[in-house]
């Protein structure tokens, strides 16, 4: 019985992973891709939910902004803005005021953000050809080498 629900349980995470891949989000030029087509590649890709409301996101930005140039080489990152309509409209010039170095898309609906079960932000999560191998919530000071730290490993 137990190795029925276990299988029930991964089948079930497996089938919410394929359907959040084929969710569109928007680029700053607002171009829409599927999540599939902005997390595939060889390279692991750090994927930051953020909003610009949230000082905690902000501050999680500003700090992958600084050690960006060491190993931007070696991994992605993509934020991905959760902002509703009302503020959606400050997400790109935030950008780039900000000068952020990284892929910056908007989650329209917030449809990818709730299939993915992002339930807070900032929300960090990556992916490795296509397949999550981890995630995190909230922020810290020094978070930032800690998930680039994850993600080297996967660099080949």
């Amino acid at each position: 019985m137990k190795k029925i629900a276990m299988i029930t349980f991964v089948l079930v995470l497996s089938i919410l992973s394929v359907q959040a891949q084929n969710i569109m989000i928007e680029d700053a030029q607002g171009k829409r891709e599927s999540f599939a087509e902005v997390i595939k590649g060889d390279k692991p890709v750090v994927v930051i939910f953020w909003a610009t409301w949230c000082k905690p996101c902000l501050t999680e930005l500003d700090a992958y902004k600084e050690i960006h140039p060491e190993w931007k080489d070696e991994v992605r990152i993509v934020a991905i803005a959760i902002d509703d309509a009302r503020t959606r409209s400050k997400v790109v010039p935030m950008a780039k005021g900000k000068k952020y170095p990284f892929e910056i898309y908007l989650d329209i609906n917030n449809a990818l953000s709730k299939n993915l079960n992002v339930r807070s932000v900032p929300f960090v999560m990556i992916y490795y050809k296509g397949k999550n191998v981890y995630m995190h919530s909230g922020y810290n000071p020094g978070d930032e080498f800690y998930v680039i730290d994850e993600a080297l490993q996967y660099v080949d």
